[in-house]
């Protein structure tokens, strides 16, 4: 059973393996950037504190991850923010 509760995503980049890693939280806020006022900033918690941290993947197995993602969290909402 899914829930349309939205989660937000991240890509974070590795530089020395140059692989990436999807993170997962519903828990996200949004906040201003200082002098700007267009422009938001998303505040993730620690990976330890989300709700779901992937393994080191390229941008080729990104669609697979979401999919696992989305059947982890129960939900069909998750947008990738900056």
């Amino acid at each position: 059973m899914f829930t349309n509760t939205l989660a937000k995503a991240k890509l974070v980049f590795n530089k020395k393996l140059k692989t990436y890693k999807l993170v997962c939280a519903f828990n996200v806020y949004e906040k201003q950037k200082r002098f700007s006022e267009d422009n938001l900033v998303y505040k993730f918690p620690v990976q330890a504190k989300c709700d779901f941290v992937s393994g080191d993947i390229t941008l080729e197995d990104l669609p697979r991850v979401m999919q696992t993602a989305s059947e982890v969290l129960r939900t069909r909402n998750i947008v990738i923010v900056d």
